[in-house]
Formats: structure tokens, C-alpha cells, sequence
């Protein structure tokens, strides 16, 4: 493998007196640099234009020289890069969970009727009709009733003298309605002479508050429905057995309307 001659290096060697400069091949040391120009006044307008500007910056300052700060440029950081994706695979942000759907509103449960005001009943005019046939009108208007007697002679046994409540009042059904029915009074007193008093013997114990015969077939309590043959004015106390049945209630007490 061969190599090439390296070439010969240019040298400059310096003139002998009176001689330009000679050119000559062969080692020497580095040429001279060229000749430096003058930059005397180029310094010099330079150095003016300087001075110039600022005597101008003072003037224009008030004559007082800013010594400020200069201001420090501010940087905007870049935006990093936006975060990846969530891939499901843990990497990245977490995704929110959708929001649950609302549960429905229960719908209001409806008001319950208000309950129908019952029916009021009329009390129809029942003075001057027979016992029987009132309680029967008033048992078709789902009324109740209660009896009471009244010894009178301007009436027939058995008649309602009054009523209440009055007739034409409104009153709710079960309402319980009071008639006083007319009863045949007493007979008036014999003149006849009394009878000959009777022994205690001869008095029935069940009823202390009269004497009543034992040897009798019946008694019943005058102006009521009964048929005798005698007749009790009470109201009377009545002791068991009562073998006249003149207390129906059974409350001790006889012939109480009478």
C-alpha cells in the first residue's frame, strides 16, 4: 500500500534590506497576518453616538437616571402531554361511576271518602191513632218507641195522647220516640157500703202495698189491656212469686204506668 508525498508547506522568509519579499517554498515559520486598518475613528464615532444616547435617556427621564430594575422576562410553562386514556387496565385516571337513577316518587295514596252523612227521618203526627198502629209507623221509619199510660176519660183507651219528639222533627234512624196512649180511668167509688174488712189472711204477701185476695182469679193493672175481673191502681211493690204478674220488668215494681 503506498502513500502520497505530503506537499510541500508554504513559508515566507523574511526580506533582506532593500528587497521586497521573497517568495519561497520549504519550512519556515507562519506568513505575517495582513496589515491591521486604521480603527482609530470608527472608536471614536462610536464612543459619540454612545454618549448621545444617554445624555438623551437622562433628559427625557427628568433628568434622573432610571435605576429600575430591568424586568424579568416571564415564561409560560408548556402544557405537559394530557393524561392517557383509562384503557381498564389501571393505568391512567379514574373514570367516575354514573350516577344512580332516581328512584321513582311513590305515588300519594288517594284520600278516603269522606263517609255519607246518614239519612235523617221525618217523625210523621201520631196523636189520635191507636197504641199498635204508631208503633208500627215508627218501626217503618226504623224508629223505636216507648210507651207510657195516662188515666183519661176525654180519649179511648188505647189512643195516643202525645208524642216526642214533636211531629215534623228530623231525627236519625234507631231514635227512640215517647207516646203517653190514654188508659180507662178507675171507676168512680161505689156509695154502696164498704165491704167487710178482710183479715190479713185473706191478703196475697207478693204485694204489701194493697191487699189483694188471693181466692181472686186475676187482677190486672188498671187502664192497661188486661180483662180483669179486679183491677190494681199502682204504681205497687211486688214480692215473688207474684202469682198475678203484675210486674213484668221484673224490677220489683208493679203497674207502673197506672
Amino acid at each position: 500500500m503506498s502513500t502520497s508525498p505530503t506537499p510541500p508547506t508554504r513559508h515566507w522568509d523574511p526580506p533582506a534590506p532593500g528587497h521586497g519579499p521573497t517568495r519561497q517554498w520549504g519550512t519556515s515559520p507562519t506568513p505575517p497576518g495582513p496589515k491591521g486598518k486604521r480603527r482609530g475613528p470608527i472608536l471614536l464615532a462610536a464612543t459619540i453616538g454612545v454618549a448621545l444616547l444617554v445624555t438623551t435617556g437622562f433628559v427625557a427621564n427628568g433628568g434622573t437616571p432610571d435605576s429600575r430594575p430591568a424586568p424579568t422576562p416571564t415564561t409560560t410553562p408548556s402544557p405537559g402531554p394530557a393524561d392517557p386514556p383509562d384503557d381498564g387496565l389501571g393505568g391512567g385516571s379514574e373514570v367516575p361511576e354514573p350516577a344512580p337513577a332516581p328512584e321513582p316518587e311513590p305515588e300519594p295514596e288517594p284520600e278516603p271518602e269522606p263517609a255519607p252523612e246518614p239519612a235523617t227521618v221525618e217523625i210523621p203526627e201520631l196523636s189520635g191513632i191507636n197504641r199498635a198502629r204508631a208503633e208500627q209507623i215508627l218501626a217503618d221509619y226504623g224508629i223505636k218507641a216507648t210507651i207510657r199510660y195516662r188515666s183519661t176519660d176525654q180519649y179511648p183507651a188505647g189512643t195516643v195522647i202525645s208524642q216526642s219528639p214533636k211531629a215534623g222533627a228530623l231525627v236519625l234512624p234507631d231514635t227512640t220516640v215517647s207516646l203517653v196512649v190514654a188508659k180507662t180511668p178507675p171507676p168512680p167509688p161505689s156509695t154502696a157500703p164498704p165491704p167487710p174488712e178482710t183479715t190479713p189472711a185473706q191478703c196475697d204477701p207478693s204485694y204489701p202495698d194493697v191487699c189483694l185476695d188471693p181466692a181472686v182469679e186475676d187482677y190486672d193493672c188498671a187502664g192497661g189491656s188486661g180483662n180483669g175481673p179486679r183491677y190494681v191502681e199502682g204504681p205497687i211493690r211486688v214480692l215473688p212469686p207474684d202469682p198475678f204478674d203484675l210486674d213484668r220488668e221484673g224490677d220489683g215494681v208493679g203497674c207502673e204506668n197506672g
